[in-house]
């Protein structure tokens, strides 16, 4: 008899007996008491599959990291893809990647690596690659369940509700399909079915750490849209013409089944200079809600007083509908209010009614582009034609950092002298870039502009170099509050009602009941 493999056996047997023996701590000191690169990515892997029983993920993830880097050919194909998992699972999406695409310029075969890739672009945002990548893994296995799982979830991401649904039903139906049920719960958000969406979040049960991290995730998704909602925010603003205003807002908005309404109050206090102390208050009941999955209408209506040293009273209000249109949206509004940015603007009383229609389209994963067009009368008989262009550009997804353009024309038939800034032939070009990140409890954006602005006013051309930005960071300590502070400001003329150099700071409370 052949001694030679029992004996193998028995002295991997011993090895691995003898490593699950061990603590984390003395796994380590091992790793460190050996120069041996191979045993040292042997023992990185038994401590990163320790750490995932223990569901420490990110521990995990840097030992895989370094079991990967010290001898990833020691280990077999499904040994590779199983860490490029869970890198995945702990937010190492690159390197995720980077392995997976490895594993597969040698297999191109390999479903499960492939599926995964699929998986991991999808997080990270390259959602039309994903959805080719799935495409390549269900021309082989046309009832793979990952495949098709991970397709729909692009398709959600994108914005293509419809197109998620129909993979999503037949999948949930099949069985108890924990992942196509929560796919289905977010659709029902998506889409502004709140009822639905709470309902199918109440029967999902999770039996796994990634099922309960996915409906921790929902559960938090439908809270923050669906609670009813105190919005507060106070604002401060000045311009280079010594205008200044004090505005106070407050939103609370609630649910009543699928119709969505907000009682909005706003109170500004303006001034020039420290004289002519003039007051504005607006209160107004909006409601919004979904018509069928892809058309949404609203609207609202309420009052506005202005205060001068004389008290009036003017009707303010909107209505609105947008709806899914290709790889976006499109929409159209009519709008009337009253502007109270400036102590001047009080003092006229001067209102504005809007019509405008505005579209948003992906072209890539990447890249989009926002056309818009307004066309606005004025109490003071003046009106003005508004079209505007925004085209952004992603250069990463976590954190996001964005670039972009965007245009501006803006034409007014005359100077009324009513406080506002009413320019003929108003032209701003823009390049802008953008940055926003979210972790944990905090998040923050910020955006800075340069470029070139052009008009005429009562006679007097201009042509200047613009510049300016917003940032805000905010704080989630629990999910029923967020502190939020805010702050803007720049020389762009059309920035501003009044069209001077401006600064607004401020700071946001959300409270959700």
């Amino acid at each position: 008899m052949n001694l030679l493999p029992v004996l193998l056996f028995a002295l991997l047997f011993n090895v691995h007996t003898s490593w699950a023996a061990q603590s984390d701590s003395e796994l380590l000191q091992e790793i460190q008491s050996t120069t041996d690169a191979s045993a040292q990515a042997k023992l990185y892997k038994v401590l990163g599959d320790r750490y995932v029983t223990q569901d420490k993920y990110d521990l995990a993830a840097d030992a895989f990291a370094n079991a990967l880097a010290l001898g990833r050919d020691l280990f077999s194909a499904t040994q590779r893809v199983q860490m490029a998992v869970y890198l995945s699972w702990a937010d190492r999406l690159r390197e995720s990647e980077r392995e997976l695409r490895a594993v597969l310029a040698r297999d191109p075969k390999n479903l499960q690596a492939r599926t995964h890739l699929a998986r991991v672009l999808s997080w990270s945002g390259e959602l039309s690659e994903a959805v080719a990548e799935a495409d390549k893994v269900l021309k082989e296995s046309p009832e793979n369940r990952d495949a098709l799982l991970i397709k729909a979830d692009a398709f959600l991401w994108k914005g293509r509700a419809t197109q998620a649904a129909q993979i999503y039903q037949p999948l949930a139906t099949k069985g108890d399909d924990f992942d196509a049920r929560v796919g289905l719960a977010h659709v029902y958000l998506a889409t502004g079915n709140r009822l639905a969406a709470e309902q199918a979040a109440a029967q999902l049960n999770a039996s796994s750490f990634p099922q309960q991290r996915e409906l921790d995730k929902l559960n938090t998704e439908i809270f923050k849209a669906t609670r009813p909602t105190l919005d507060t925010r106070y604002l401060y603003y000045r311009d280079s013409d010594d205008n200044h205003y004090n505005r106070y807002i407050a939103q609370f908005g609630f649910w009543i089944q699928n119709l969505n309404l907000a009682v909005n109050y706003r109170h500004t206090d303006a001034d020039q200079d420290g004289h002519s102390r003039n007051r504005a208050e607006d209160l107004s009941l909006s409601l919004y809600s979904r018509v069928t999955d892809t058309v949404r209408i609203g609207g609202g209506m309420g009052f506005n007083q202005l205060s001068d040293g004389k008290t009036t009273h003017f009707p303010i209000g909107h209505v609105k509908i947008d709806a899914d249109f290709l790889n976006g949206t499109i929409g159209a509004q009519v709008t009337r209010e009253v502007l109270s940015d400036t102590t001047q603007l009080i003092k006229s009383g001067l209102r504005v009614t809007a019509a405008g229609v505005q579209a948003a389209q992906a072209i890539t994963d990447r890249l989009s582009v926002s056309p818009g067009y307004t066309f606005k009368t004025y109490s003071d008989g003046n009106h003005a034609h508004d079209a505007q262009l925004t085209i952004p550009y992603t250069l990463f997804f976590d954190p996001k950092i964005s670039v972009g353009y965007r245009f501006r024309y803006l034409n007014f038939a005359r100077q009324s002298g009513s406080g506002l800034f009413d320019p003929n032939d108003y032209f701003s070009n823009r390049l802008f870039s953008s940055f926003y990140a979210q972790k944990q409890k905090y998040y923050a954006y910020a955006e800075a502009y340069i470029g070139q602005q052009s008009f005429r006013r009562t006679g007097v051309h201009v042509d200047d170099l613009v510049y300016g930005g917003a940032a805000s960071f905010g704080l989630t300590p629990t999910r029923h509050l967020t502190i939020e502070v805010y702050g803007e400001g720049g020389n762009l003329a059309s920035g501003s009602a009044a069209g001077f150099t401006y600064f607004m700071a401020g700071p946001r409370i959300i409270f959700r009941f």
